[in-house]
């Protein structure tokens, strides 16, 4: 299939802000597609040429590409600076440069040429990777043009998500969307929408009910509801529960297969590297063929005490990473098992999970099972005892886990739950939320924001409603960084899978999470969250508070619409 036609998708999916729309779009372009072109599409649509987890990214700086612009469509370097100027988009620039003419581009061509680029690296890189631009945007269109520019500098912003391409893959696949449930399972466990799209059309619906977990392809993390009262658990689980310690650190999910071994985030980064103490204490300890290990990392004193989220994040760095790990000693608290010798545990109780952990963990400096204890969901107080031991050990309190319970992965569920509480505040609840926009300070902060606008995600419309604006709680070189942590994410105008009444002055992408605390849930005029269900107007958050960056959690994990609504009502 001819790039163009993937291009004129683009352009069809830009124009719209209705995901029922996008959904059919894109079903129909998959129709005409092969299941090789399916799984670059997947890819392209994204603006990414690989999975998350393989970590590689276009990204080229705007000075370079403006160079590759130039010289594809023989201009002046000044002159496609001046467009850039008027145009405010290297895209538009690129479009208005490219001459029209039949285009021979395939989309194999455009994805391998994107690829190659983003894989270029070393001595002389820049250049290669402008010359390899300048080369592919020499034959293309000009809205071929356009979207290849938009997709090299990582601003393409089509709005369609990972459940709406998924959406309308069940529509091509099953002939409706009903079949979405299955292949987000199977998206949960490849982490690949490419490689869905692909297994899906190639070998059809049967294949679907054979996806395994792939060692060094990590899982999507199951995900815990919240309660706000030991009594909630009894009325959510039944079976005998594990009350654990809920750790404030980093959850990492390990992958071993012999002698190699990759460390996921929950965003699917590999860091790998940020823990070499860590993969030490895991070759030399654990006796197994391979494994997929779940945990949480935590920051340790000199004497083994936790320490706070802020201080292991300091460990995520590029370089200096032998002096940091000296300097901020870690520990890995294990809590499941999905994988063993060659054995998929994902739907295996949670007791049996624990007793095989248990039977391959030998206990180190760096390295013990996640402390736990068994119990009924009845047993309030033995819960309530478990809770305030886990506090006073540095948790932040305690996972509650069925333990007839399998692994979900990707799933935020009500057989897994938590509880924290802070008995020294009114306050109960913090929320992960998303940034949205920016509010310009006055006074000491005239050269910041003032405060940020944020943000709850709605996974069922995938769209992010306004929830609260957080001026309060940053600390003076917090605010001072602000436009510069946030640069990268501003947009000229609210995004497309953004609601909000509220305008700030400066919009941005919805990728940046927080987590927020602030005094209780009241309704608001302004904001938008559940605004249609509540009538007299949106859920909001009153008197705000930043409590610390969430750079471990995508925001399609953040807090969601849902999770606000069934603590409003307990509120009531």
């Amino acid at each position: 299939m001819k790039f163009k036609e993937l291009a004129e998708l683009f352009q069809q999916l830009e124009k719209t802000s209705s995901n029922l729309k996008m959904i059919d779009l894109i079903c129909d372009f998959l129709k005409k597609t092969t299941p090789e072109e399916a799984k670059l599409t997947a890819y392209l649509l994204q603006g990414k040429i690989a999975p998350d987890y393989k970590g590689l990214e276009l990204g080229l700086a705007e000075k370079l590409v403006i160079k590759a612009i130039a010289l594809a469509f023989q201009q002046d370097v000044g002159k496609v600076e001046k467009l850039f100027k008027e145009l405010g988009d290297l895209g538009d620039v690129a479009k208005s440069l490219a001459k029209e003419k039949p285009s021979s581009l395939e989309i194999q061509d455009v994805f391998n040429d994107l690829k190659k680029i983003a894989l270029t690296q070393g001595k002389g890189s820049q250049e290669k990777k402008l010359e390899i631009l300048a080369i592919i945007l020499k034959k293309s269109s000009p809205l071929e043009a356009k979207y290849i520019v938009r997709s090299v500098l990582g601003t393409l912003r089509l709005g369609a998500s990972d459940m709406t391409f998924l959406y309308a893959l069940s529509k091509v696949l099953f002939g409706s969307k009903e079949g979405k449930k299955k292949l987000e399972e199977v998206f949960n466990i490849l982490s690949d929408l490419g490689e869905v799209a692909y297994l899906a059309l190639k070998k059809g619906k049967k294949a679907l009910e054979k996806v395994e977990p792939i060692l060094g392809v990590p899982i999507r993390m199951m995900l815990a509801q919240r309660v706000k009262d030991i009594k909630e658990i009894k009325e959510n689980i039944e079976n005998e529960i594990f009350v654990e310690v809920k750790y404030d650190g980093e959850r990492i999910q390990a992958h071993l297969d012999g002698n190699e071994i990759i460390l996921f985030s929950r965003r699917h980064e590999n860091i790998t590297n940020q823990f070499p103490d860590i993969i030490e204490d895991l070759k030399k300890n654990i006796k197994v063929k391979n494994a997929i290990l779940e945990g949480e990392v935590v920051a340790v004193d000199k004497d083994g005490k936790l320490l706070p989220f802020q201080v292991l994040m300091q460990r995520r760095r590029k370089y200096d990473i032998h002096e940091y790990v000296k300097k901020i000693p870690v520990k890995y608290f294990l809590f499941d098992l999905l994988y063993l010798n060659g054995e998929n545990l994902l739907y295996k109780p949670l007791k049996e999970r624990k007793q095989k952990l248990e039977s391959i963990i030998k206990k180190t400096e760096k390295i013990e099972i996640a402390k736990y204890s068994v119990c009924s969901p009845t047993n309030e107080d033995e819960i309530e005892r478990e809770f305030l031991n886990a506090l006073k050990e540095g948790g932040e309190g305690v996972m509650i886990k069925d333990s007839n319970s399998v692994y979900e992965s990707g799933v935020r569920a009500w057989r897994w739950l938590k509880f924290k509480k802070d008995y020294k505040e009114e306050l109960v609840d913090t929320f992960d939320v998303v940034v949205i926009g920016g509010i310009y300070g006055t006074g000491k902060r005239s050269k910041t924001y003032g405060s940020l606008l944020v943000a709850l995600y709605d996974p069922e419309k995938n769209k992010y409603f306004s929830f609260t604006k957080v001026g309060a709680g940053f600390t003076d070189e917090e605010l001072e960084n602000l436009p510069k942590k946030l640069k990268k994410y501003e947009i000229k105008e609210k995004s497309k899978l953004v609601e909000s009444q509220i305008e700030p002055d400066v919009w941005f992408e919805p990728k940046v999470v927080m987590e927020i605390k602030g005094a209780d849930l009241t309704i608001s005029p302004v904001h938008t969250v559940l605004r249609e269900k509540i009538k007299k107007g949106g859920i909001a958050l009153r008197f705000p508070r930043f409590v610390r960056w969430r750079d471990d959690k995508s925001p399609e994990q953040a807090t969601t619409v849902q999770e606000v609504f069934q603590i409003y009502k307990k509120n009531l």
